[in-house]
């Protein structure tokens, strides 16, 4: 057998220093940033030049790092030519907010002690926190804190939706109204979406995604129709809205029984559910999105219970698509209902309906389009609205507040501090209806929601100064009614300054009872008479109303004396149920402890991660996380 041989005049392998410097920026595009940061750029003085192309840096932010602040102009950045901006710097400050991201997420799950600082802090960087605290939202079942960990990255996450969300109605009272149709559909689009942010978690479904999804729409619609624009803007409007419901992109399936579900009110939740239910205004306020992208003046006008479509013809032209003196004539437009009819809806017929409303004094008012403060105020009212129902808390209430992500419950606390924000910011604040709309909020939402705080503080407080004379005052013209003395602005206030302050230990050998609480935090059981399954979350000694006394709180000079060996206290046990983020609090008498790690799974209990770092299988107990109060448990 001939062994083979190499020919003296095969090349020779490059070493690295031979190779060009085009093939080795190309490699370099296959490394992470941190290993050129760290290891490539310090090689020598030709690898630093090639690691610090603009183009290289400009690649790593644009696929490395997902969610920008709006301060950053990204978009734009990215349009400039690469040399316009130190891509590099811009990466390394980004990463250098993850790691601080991440350090205050380990304080807020370490202590209660600033924690609301702590929520401020990551609030105020907005979306520039966003992809770190996503990656906490994954955290592995491995860590030894997975479920706080889980707990309050999405709970700081949902602290910068909400600050984008609150911000984003800001910023519509503040801009005037405009005159162009794309800008006026994406204000609405951002105002109606602001109300997902505050349900979003670590879901994808923001602003700017129910912009692409508004985007793939109408770029699917235009490819279907390629002879579309030669068409009148009548032709247009017509094929359009039916477009829409051939594909169930509006209206309801099943009106009768899911008209109040939560979710139809929430343009972000029907763009992304299969079903895309909606509300009329949720309806006609995607069909007139999807219509300024492909050229139309459509816009939303509130019409009384059921909210339509205007859709105005183009400077110069009938909606038929004929030339007409603009100065002649009025613009003309034409009505549709994109929830609920293919067809044009007549002017006679929606003047009929107000008549018979003993509104026809006032009709121009309710066909003229309306800003996108108004529709947003409208989505608010219909939140409330679902969320007030009868029956709300018995067997309807799963399938009318559950969203695509979440717990049903927690997320209707949400959507009821959604509401009540938007209407707060979005209505000019008066005497009346919005000071007994504040006052309510501030009595409402100080213990649900203590780390916002700052918020109320920031965008509630100018807005109350500007109304009453004597804002430290308070509530004044309410002192003479019961309970009305207290200023409701001092609950928030106490929440700020109970943030600083550690709180307060329980400790097992310091207790009335020598014996102690029987139960440890993290015990997981069932109630012995109702048969939930709950886990211990704190305790408390407190004087016993059992069998054997029937004590007041204040034990009287005549009471009987205690047996030895037992006491007059008795421990009642605060505690967490099965899918309902409330607490409860429970004799121990009433407490089954159980052993069996299998009826415990991950998302039975949706706020366990407030107290627990872990659960352990092994003795079926949570780990806890809150040792500064209960050192011993």
């Amino acid at each position: 057998m001939e062994h083979l041989q190499i020919k003296d005049d095969e090349p020779e392998a490059l070493s690295l220093e031979q190779m060009p410097d085009e093939i080795i920026g190309h490699l370099l595009y296959y490394l992470s940033p941190e290993d050129n940061l760290f290891g490539v750029q310090l090689v020598s003085r030709r690898f630093y030049r090639l690691v610090n192309a603009p183009l290289l840096w400009k690649y790593y932010c644009r696929t490395s790092l997902k969610y920008w602040s709006p301060h950053h102009r990204l978009e734009e950045r990215l349009a400039a030519p690469a040399q316009k901006t130190n891509w590099k710097r811009l990466y390394i400050r980004r990463s250098g907010l993850n790691l601080q991201v991440s350090n205050t997420l380990d304080e807020v799950i370490r202590t209660k002690v600033h924690r609301g600082r702590g929520f401020e802090a990551v609030s105020q960087l907005g979306y520039d926190a966003k992809d770190v605290l996503l990656e906490h939202c994954q955290a592995p079942t491995t860590a030894e804190d997975w479920i706080a960990r889980r707990y309050f990255s999405n709970a700081l996450l949902d602290a910068v939706h909400k600050h984008a969300a609150i911000q984003e109605w800001d910023s519509l009272m503040q801009s005037p109204r405009l005159s162009d149709p794309r800008l006026e559909s994406k204000q609405l689009e951002r105002a109606l979406g602001a109300f997902d942010l505050f349900v979003l978690h670590d879901q994808p479904g923001d602003l700017d995604d129910i912009t692409r999804m508004l985007d793939e729409i109408a770029t699917s619609f235009r490819l279907s129709h390629i002879n579309l624009q030669n068409w009148s803007t009548r032709k247009k409007s017509l094929e359009l809205v039916r477009w829409l419901r051939a594909r169930d992109l509006t209206g309801l399936h099943d009106p009768k029984k899911d008209y109040r579900n939560l979710r139809n009110c929430l343009i972000g939740q029907a763009l992304r559910h299969p079903d895309h239910d909606s509300l009329p205004i949720i309806s006609a306020a995607i069909f007139c999105c999807v219509a300024a992208r492909l050229g139309i003046n459509a816009s939303s006008c509130s019409f009384p219970s059921h909210v339509h479509a205007v859709v105005s013809a183009p400077a110069g032209f009938t909606l038929d698509g004929d030339l007409v003196d603009e100065s002649d004539s009025p613009s003309q437009r034409m009505f549709l209902d994109p929830y609920g009819s293919d067809d044009e809806v007549q002017l006679a017929h929606l003047e009929r309906i107000l008549a018979q409303l003993g509104f026809a004094e006032h009709t121009e008012q309710f066909i003229t389009p309306v800003p996108a403060s108004k529709m947003a105020i409208r989505v608010a009212h219909n939140i409330s609205a679902s969320l007030g129902i009868p029956g709300m808390h018995d067997q309807l209430a799963p399938r009318i507040t559950q969203l695509l992500c979440g717990n049903s419950l927690m997320n209707a606390e949400a959507c009821s501090y959604a509401a009540s924000w938007a209407l707060l910011i979005l209505n000019r604040p008066n005497r009346t209806t919005w000071l007994d709309r504040l006052e309510k909020f501030l009595r409402r939402f100080p213990d649900v929601y203590p780390e916002d705080a700052w918020l109320v503080e920031k965008y509630l407080w100018p807005r109350f100064c500007e109304v009453v004379s004597n804002p430290r005052d308070g509530f004044g013209r309410h002192h003479n009614r019961p309970g009305g003395s207290i200023n409701p602005w001092h609950f928030w206030q106490g929440m700020r300054d109970l943030d600083g302050t550690p709180p307060p230990v329980y400790r097992r050998d310091r207790c009335h009872n020598p014996s102690g609480p029987l139960l440890e935090i993290g015990q997981v059981f069932r109630h012995r008479r109702y048969r939930w399954l709950g886990v211990i979350t704190s305790w408390d000694e407190r004087m016993s109303r059992s069998n054997y006394f029937d004590l007041t709180p204040e034990v009287p000079a005549t009471a009987p004396p205690v047996p030895p060996g037992t006491s007059r206290y008795g421990f009642f046990y605060s505690c967490i149920a099965a899918t309902e983020p409330e607490p409860h609090v429970i004799s121990g008498r009433n407490i089954e402890p159980i052993s069996d790690p299998t009826l415990v799974t991950e998302d039975m209990f949706p706020t366990a991660g407030k107290y627990f770092k872990r659960f352990d299988a092994a003795t079926c107990k949570f780990i806890s996380n809150i040792r500064e109060e209960f050192p011993q448990d």
